[in-house]
């Protein structure tokens, strides 16, 4: 006799039956029967074991042990968010009942968003000190210069700081970023050469009588120390390298202070045993990682006032937090809303906040890579040039409180000054007098003072936009560098470059794309095919339409860019260019100018979310998860209300539970 086999959804649903009529846990059961059900009937079809179309197979999600945080998280988050926005199931296979939608957001937000039905931070990951976050500190710690100074020449080649020189770069994370916690505890931290950085660092201070005055309350190391003075200097030091931590001040102290005798046994020498001292505590956990208080427990609590200092001043000045934060941080009043908004203001208006531009936004959008990546590099004054357009337009939005939305277009931009000095630029300085500016300009010390003509480096100057090709950073050149080869433009590389990073969406190629020269061969009996007609024979595939019909618009829209930003009407081979498209709406565009506008029509909320989820990402040191979309969809909403204001962001961003708060499982 032939047993009839059950559908998956029927299986779930038997061996759920059990659960749901002895577990308190009734209403969360339920809820998953009823997305898998859903799954089941309406996805299965394409996306099971057998077809896995576009590489998806469900099945897994309809079974009870892969309905929460696991292996199968990523493809959950998939599922909602395609369903949540409606593009699945497609529209010819039929768009899914308002019940069937919301019983897979339901089940998403029970099992992914909330614990026990309450919002919640997830665990607190412990935060190693960076590459750049080490220079950095080292030099607040030790009140020294560790970077390397600005130039108003040009020297020929990009200088690094010997700390870069000796330490190697962080690899970033699923977050985007180099300060990814997970990512840095799959590591080796580099031990050897952090211990080497740490050396030179204490080598400089050394030899800077200030430096010491600074850290030590005196100039000179006495070579015959007294007991109290030996004693003084330890925890002076301690305070200042464990970021106020006073706690492990008393903790360390002891040890430290044996550590000191032992060595002044071979060293007689009062001076070299407390350098040996400093250059241990520098190189020990308490320095190298961010150490928080832990109380074991699976729901959030507040952070200390001192370790609410230490996140803020990471956060936005990635160094130590100051004497003034630590004051706040220690007196609890650092905790108070109004405290910490000031804060957030005092830090704003200081240069440090550079580092948010550098840091931030140089890996976000990529910029950094000029400065530090070979494959980038045309020459120093080029590469610098183009590195300080993006870095200062990115200050400016800090500076000035501008939207987010300038990013990608704006009737301002920042242009190189050897632009400005030709004699036909036709820009129109704007005067930073005239500009309404909530925080202080920190970048205006940077105009040269060489005399050589040939060698003098300006920074960019702040202009109107002059054309329907500028305006925003999308269209920079620097932008355009990073976006192209060195000899050739790339239209798909450049709009999934904007997509991913500044509209947030990801994209995953399907499996086996023809290649872009295949594409050029298959269409052999036509000359010189357009860049447009390439386009379309290289995604003839049905699989490929979707995407790229978001993908094709916004890279064309920039072909007469070239890779290195300059505007240009004919590709090398003397054949036009055609820049003009049609945008996933169906609106037509033919400058630049025109396709960002349109592009903001369809995306800026997208643009908005995206910005708010990166620098919550940065600011937490992780990627973001599920159970964030409550913080996100409230610090979205308050920034929306604002008129998409940065500084809005960052805001309530550190007012965040996510940021003040942390939780040990």
């Amino acid at each position: 006799m032939k047993i009839k086999r059950l559908n998956a959804a029927a299986v779930v649903a038997c061996v759920l039956a059990f659960t749901v009529a002895s577990s308190p846990r009734y209403a969360c059961a339920a809820s998953f029967i009823d997305a898998a059900r859903v799954i089941e009937s309406q996805c299965l079809s394409c996306h099971d074991s057998d077809t896995r179309e576009a590489g998806i197979d469900l099945t897994p999600l309809l079974r009870d042990v892969n309905s929460s945080y696991g292996e199968y998280t990523g493809l959950w988050i998939k599922v909602e968010k395609m369903v949540g926005s409606g593009k699945m199931p497609p529209a010819d296979e039929g768009v899914l009942k308002v019940p069937e939608r919301e019983s897979i957001q339901q089940w998403f937000r029970e099992s992914f968003v909330l614990r026990k039905g309450k919002p919640h931070i997830g665990p607190t990951p412990l935060r190693r000190l960076t590459r750049y976050e080490l220079e950095k500190t080292l030099e607040d710690v030790l009140s020294i210069k560790l970077g390397t100074p600005y130039r108003d020449t040009i020297s020929g080649s990009i200088e690094k700081s010997t700390i870069t020189s000796l330490v190697p770069s962080d690899i970033p994370g699923e977050s985007g970023f180099d300060n990814d916690a997970y990512r840095m505890e799959s590591l080796k931290p580099p031990l050897k050469e952090i211990s080497e950085a740490v050396h030179y660092g204490l080598e400089v201070f050394s030899n800077d009588p200030a430096a010491r005055q600074t850290v030590l309350g005196q100039a000179e190391l006495p070579k015959n120390a007294t007991e109290a003075e030996v004693k003084q200097c330890i925890s002076a030091f301690l305070l200042r390298a464990c970021r106020g931590a006073q706690g492990r001040v008393q903790e360390l102290a002891p040890s430290c202070y044996r550590l000191y005798q032992k060595h002044m046994q071979v060293s007689k020498d009062s001076s070299k045993s407390l350098l040996h001292v400093f250059e241990m505590v520098l190189v020990s956990p308490e320095f190298l990682y961010r150490m928080e208080e832990t109380r074991n427990l699976d729901t959030p609590y507040p952070v200390s006032g001192v370790e609410l200092a230490t996140r803020l001043s990471y956060f936005l000045w990635s160094t130590a937090p100051d004497d003034e934060l630590l004051r706040l941080g220690h007196d609890g009043s650092l905790l108070e809303d109004d405290v910490l908004k000031s804060q957030v203001a005092r830090m704003l208006n200081s240069p440090k906040r550079l580092s948010l531009s550098e840091n931030f936004a140089g890996q976000w959008l990529g910029f950094d890579d000029l400065l530090s990546n070979s494959e980038y590099l045309i020459d120093e004054r080029w590469n610098r040039e183009a590195y300080d357009e993006v870095l200062f337009f990115f200050d400016e939005l800090i500076k000035s409180d501008k939207s987010i939305l300038e990013l990608v277009q704006s009737a301002w931009i920042f242009r190189r000054a050897s632009a400005l000095n030709a004699r036909r630029h036709g820009y129109v300085r704007i005067e930073q007098e005239s500009v309404k500016n909530l925080y202080a300009d920190v970048l205006s010390v940077r105009q040269s003072k060489s005399k050589n003509g040939r060698l003098k480096y300006d920074p960019p100057v702040l202009v109107k936009a002059k054309n329907a090709r500028e305006g925003g950073i999308l269209t920079s050149a620097a932008i355009m560098r990073l976006t192209a080869s060195k000899s050739r433009t790339s239209p798909i590389r450049r709009g999934v470059w904007i997509l991913n990073t500044v509209i947030g969406k990801t994209l995953e190629p399907p499996p086996n794309i023809p290649s872009l020269e295949e594409a050029r061969e298959a269409l052999n009996l036509k000359e010189n095919p357009s860049v447009a007609e390439v386009i379309k024979q290289h995604v003839s595939r049905p699989e490929c339409v979707s995407c790229h019909k978001a993908i094709d618009p916004l890279g064309l829209g920039l072909e007469n860019f070239s890779p290195t930003g300059v505007w240009r009407t004919q590709y090398p081979d003397k054949a036009s260019i055609i820049s003009a498209g049609v945008m996933p709406n169906g609106k037509t565009f033919n400058t630049p100018r025109e396709m960002k506008l349109l592009l903001l029509d369809i995306y800026k909320e997208d643009v908005a979310s995206n910005f708010v989820k990166q620098m919550l990402a940065y600011a937490l040191g992780r990627k973001t998860e599920p159970f964030d979309k409550v913080s996100l969809e409230s610090i979205v909403s308050k920034v929306k209300e604002d008129g998409h204001k940065v500084n809005t962001v960052i805001e309530q961003i550190v007012l965040s539970q996510q940021f003040r708060f942390r939780q040990d499982h």
